[in-house]
């Protein structure tokens, strides 16, 4: 099979169905239930428990899992704790993490020293501080008085220090040195990976290409001494390229491929094996193109170390193991290590999140274990594989080994260092002969070891963790080793799989989830770009649109902001006279009384129009608005989660309800629609706050005037064609395209019954009072207003997830959010570290034409409102310190770079600045409370963030801050429909949140009936009732 053909096979298979797909494995894998599987299982673990030489973790996990608060408290300290450089904020998340938790309950439970010392935070005791005798005299009394003495200096040091010898377990060296010395005596056989977060900037890339050539020249000699490949390396594609995604495919050619061909050529020298580590199921594609790639390259086709590894937990290893075995075939072979994958958690957060058709990775254990051995048998029949088989699951292991009967020469397991001796030890008394197990073996200093060591926690803390439970005399050793088809084919009866995990459209419990585009996929990132283009030849026009009829004057010709030498289309622009001559008035009245489940049906026809094309809005929001690719996808999924969730709500609103009260009497609580809305929404989202607020009107039955922004006509256009094709009448929906004074006067209307307004706070004030100095009933104000957002940043924060954040949060979308961070706290102790590495990142952000997938950051809107941005950062740029994108940006486009300003005060900010640009403010922490109050004072409410480990202080922000929005540990931006119901408080709007299950109620009206059921003569409910 051509190598195309594999990858079409990999697009077919990675949202397969699951049920089917694992009701194929096992049909295909019956071996899998041969008895002496299960038996020799048995006796690997039955040794295990009686071997009392149990490694430090083997005894940590068993006391420690994540099923009691201690476990949990550890891991968060594990995580945090030695990254943090002042002493007070190490005092309070000690605090928050081991005070008031049951520690004495794990006292002396276990026999491990080691586990003990941990329980109290304070490891190996003559190694971390001189201890007070009355600890060993009495420890119960002495650690009764610990939580309250958390500010102590020693204990704080002894804690930290016992965080460091935890840590140690898990990673076998600071740098290649310090590793290869430990595995000298004995001479162990490894694979070194060098830790590290995936890169963001240019000097991570360097620091890790460094490393990586530093290791495979240590190894190299050290293997010199030794024999080939003795030990090998690991290395991760994200760690030397600082874009490695599907949407930058030309890029990552262009650099990341010639840099990982460099560490192949050094690695063919030493004759050291060099494996690519798995990573993102929406990168395997890439990484497999770039693999593809390498195994071509002529200067290393008689090296047999390239490999790659593949995770079982996917639902495409199979197909990659074909492939893999057609490279091999023209080469001196592949090495493949085989894992069954450790970021399964974040594989189903990730595809619900962007909203995939399915799942790539599947749900339950059990199908992982099946998998792992379908693709182990794949790879046991192919000639030119050399196999690694990483686990620590005894039953896996002896699935492996009956593979391989009598061929255990032909391949090796692997394990994690600190992990899994346990089992192997106990495994090799079991078979006569037992294959080189090699150490999979982490380097890195305390900065890159702490998000591995919380997920190796996590990872076998777990319950479901076989290595929490293997060791465990409560368990009964059938269940540790229980075959896993016995439990896949029960999960597939009851169905439990898809209970525990639901399926990316069915995370919500009453409605459907949108549907979002796969910016993992190369292939349909090329058909959408080719789809696009189809539309630069349609000759796009927008008009107002009254009783179902297109009403237009003089055609004005618009340009794209990106670029305005280019025309979008033409849009007819009404004139107040003309405005003055329609009669607006008139209420059709068909539209409130149809039933509300019809207008429901109506609605939904909208959501799957506005799905069948996608494409062309794509088009139309990347052209006309300037949105990148990805700000599309959001919109258009945000459009239809409106529709879809004020249907639901709709449904549950108009039911009638009927109320307590005294006997003989029935009382009923009814909503009805108000009549008449006016919905004026904002250029920045011409398409999901226009149809939020045009849906939530409609299937409350009112009728509508629609204003969108003057900028985004073709796009509102284009909707309301769909609104009123699926079934809305013309006189019950209303467009109306026109400027600021249409809008203004639009407000004066006495029909009105009520606003839906999303813009600026000065605006909202003017319709405020248009609405109350004008005749007809007192009128409703839905107003979504600008925001002055803030996040706060402690010194327990991950740099790199605080920076992608505030990437995202400040500079994506070009800014052009009303939740768009304008200002970040940063706490002195890590400010200028923070700020340097903000820097770096913003480097990597590209500007230009938001139609093509590469692209950041698109334009700003139109060139007034580059004008009052670009006059705010002249006068900052005067006498503040900045940092400033680099990038070129299109000649004929209204662009401005990212930017950052350093100031002393969020005063210094006057009103929103609605564009890239950020103020970073260095705070103590000592101040935190004083800086919410000046927050608070601006009299903005929108969104606010915090990066912090200490959840309490969190919530103490949380509870002084006057916001609507709160976000902790992400970005401020992309609140969800339903998820995060969006609005503020104060200049920031109105309420209630769009989104959120109040918000329909604004477009309706309580209605109540109360009937008097004496009045017939008596009560004959009571009376039937009185039976005795």
């Amino acid at each position: 099979m051509a190598a195309d053909d594999y990858f079409k096979e990999l697009k077919k298979l990675k949202y397969a169905e699951e049920h089917d797909l694992v009701n194929e494995l096992i049909n295909r894998n019956v071996w899998i239930n041969n008895p002496d599987i299960s038996q020799n299982a048995s006796l690997i673990v039955e040794n295990c428990r009686k071997d009392r030489n149990k490694t430090r973790l083997d005894s940590f996990f068993l006391e420690y899992g994540l099923s009691n608060q201690e476990g949990v408290a550890l891991m968060c300290l594990a995580e945090s704790l030695l990254r943090i450089p002042d002493n007070q904020t190490c005092d309070e998340i000690i605090e928050e993490k081991i005070g008031g938790k049951k520690w004495l309950d794990h006292f002396n439970k276990s026999p491990s020293i080691f586990v003990n010392a941990t329980t109290f935070g304070l490891f190996l005791a003559e190694q971390v501080v001189e201890l007070d005798n009355s600890i060993s005299l009495n420890p119960i009394s002495w650690f009764q008085g610990l939580t309250s003495r958390m500010g102590d200096p020693i204990l704080r040091e002894a804690i930290k220090k016992g965080m460091e010898i935890l840590s140690e377990e898990f990673v076998s060296g600071i740098d290649i040195e310090d590793a290869l010395e430990k595995f000298d005596s004995p001479k162990v056989p490894c694979s070194f990976d060098m830790l590290g977060e995936a890169a963001r900037t240019q000097s991570d890339v360097d620091f890790f290409f460094d490393s990586y050539e530093n290791a495979i020249r240590k190894v190299g000699e050290k293997n010199a001494l030794l024999s080939s490949s003795f030990h090998e390396i690991s290395i991760k594609l994200s760690a030397i390229h600082q874009r490695y995604e599907a949407t930058k495919k030309d890029r990552v050619v262009s650099e990341l491929l010639e840099r990982v061909y460099e560490l192949c050529l050094q690695s063919a020298q030493h004759d050291i094996a060099l494996t690519i580590d798995a990573e993102e199921q929406d990168r395997l594609e890439l990484s497999l193109y770039l693999i593809k790639d390498l195994a071509s390259r002529k200067k290393i086709q008689d090296w047999g170390g390239l490999g790659l590894a593949i995770q079982a937990y996917g639902k495409r290893a199979p197909i990659v193991v074909d492939l893999v075995e057609e490279l091999g075939s023209k080469r001196n072979g592949m090495m493949m290590r085989l894992v069954k994958g450790a970021y399964w958690d974040q594989e189903i957060k990730i595809h619900q999140t962007k909203g995939a058709t399915d799942l790539p990775v599947f749900t339950s254990k059990s199908f992982t274990d099946i998998n792992y051995l379908a693709t182990a048998k794949i790879i046991s029949e192919t000639k030119n594989i050399r196999p690694y088989f990483a686990t620590h699951n005894a039953h896996t292991i002896a699935g492996i080994m009956e593979l391989y009967k009598g061929r255990e020469d032909q391949f090796e397991f692997q394990r994690i260092f600190g992990m899994g001796d346990l089992t192997y030890r106990n495994a090799k008394k079991v078979y006569k002969d037992f294959p080189l197990t090699r150490v999979y073996a982490p380097v890195g200093s305390k900065k890159e070891l702490l998000p591995y060591l919380v997920r190796r926690l996590l990872e076998n803390g777990a319950n479901s963790s076989f290595v929490n439970k293997y060791l465990s005399n409560e368990i009964p050793v059938s269940d540790v080793v229980k075959n896993p088809i016995e439990t896949a084919t029960a999960n597939l009866e009851k169905g439990n799989f898809m209970k525990v995990v639901p399926r990316p459209m069915a995370i919500f419990s009453n409605r459907d989830n949108s549907i979002g585009f796969d910016f993992g996929d190369l292939e349909d990132i090329k058909e959408l770009e080719n789809n696009m283009k189809d539309f630069h030849n349609n000759e796009f026009t927008a008009c107002s649109i009254v009783d179902g009829l297109d009403v237009a004057e003089e055609y004005e010709i618009r340009n794209m902001p990106f670029d305005n030498k280019k025309e979008i289309g033409e849009v007819s622009y009404m004139s107040i006279d003309k405005l003055k001559g329609l009669e607006l008035h008139k209420l059709d009245s068909s539209w409130a009384q149809l039933d509300h489940k019809e207008r429901i049906k109506i609605l939904n026809k909208v959501a799957v129009e506005i799905q069948a094309n996608r494409d062309k809005f794509f088009y139309l929001l990347a052209n006309e608005a300037g949105k990148t690719l990805k700000d599309c996808d959001a919109e258009i999924r945000e459009s239809i989660d409106f529709i879809n969730y004020y249907c639901q709500q709709a449904d549950e609103l108009f039911i009638e309800k009927e109320l307590e009260g005294p006997t003989g009497e029935k009382n009923y609580l009814l909503h009805a629609p108000k009549g008449k809305f006016l919905c004026i929404s904002p250029w920045n989202f011409p398409m999901a706050i226009f149809i939020g607020q045009i849906s939530a009107a409609l299937v409350t039955g009112n009728n509508v005037i629609a204003k969108p922004a003057e900028d985004t006509s073709i796009v509102a256009y284009e909707i309301i064609k769909i609104f009123h094709n699926a079934g809305v009448p013309g006189s019950a929906l209303q467009l109306i395209i026109g400027g600021r004074d249409v809008g203004n006067e639009l407000t004066k209307n006495e029909f009105l019954n009520g606003v839906a307004f999303t813009g600026s706070s000065e605006a909202a004030k003017k319709i405020n009072v248009n609405l109350a100095t004008s005749n007809g009933p007192i009128k409703t104000l839905i107003a979504e207003t600008g925001g002055q957002n803030v996040m706060f940043v402690d010194s327990s924060s991950l740099k790199e997830q605080v920076i992608d954040d505030i990437v995202r949060s400040a500079f994506l979308s070009a800014g052009q959010r009303c939740s768009a961070l304008r200002v970040v706290y940063v706490q002195e102790e890590i400010a200028e570290e923070y700020w340097d590495y903000l820097d770096e990142a913003m480097q990597e952000l590209e500007l230009g034409n938001p139609s093509k997938p590469t692209t950041d950051i698109g334009p700003i809107i139109n060139e007034s409102s580059l004008n009052k941005l670009t006059n705010h950062t002249s006068k900052l740029k005067a006498n503040k310190e900045f940092i400033e994108c680099d990038k070129n940006c299109l000649e004929n486009g209204y662009f401005i770079k990212p930017i950052a300003f350093k100031i002393d005060n969020i005063n210094e900010v006057d009103g929103e600045k609605f564009g890239p640009i950020l103020h970073f403010i260095s705070y103590k922490s000592e101040d935190l409370d004083k800086i919410v109050e000046e927050v608070n004072a601006t009299g903005f409410g929108l969104t606010m963030g915090v990066h912090s480990r200490i959840t309490e202080k969190a919530h103490k922000i949380f509870e002084k801050a006057k916001v609507g929005n709160f976000y902790l540990n992400r970005d401020i931006v992309g609140a969800v429909v339903g998820v995060q119901p969006f609005g503020g408080q104060g200049l920031s709007g109105t309420g209630p949140k769009a989104g959120g299950p109040n918000y329909l109620k604004s477009f309706v009206t309580e209605k109540t009936f109360t009937d008097n059921v004496m009045a017939t003569g008596g009560n004959i409910d009571l009376l039937n009732k009185n039976n005795q």
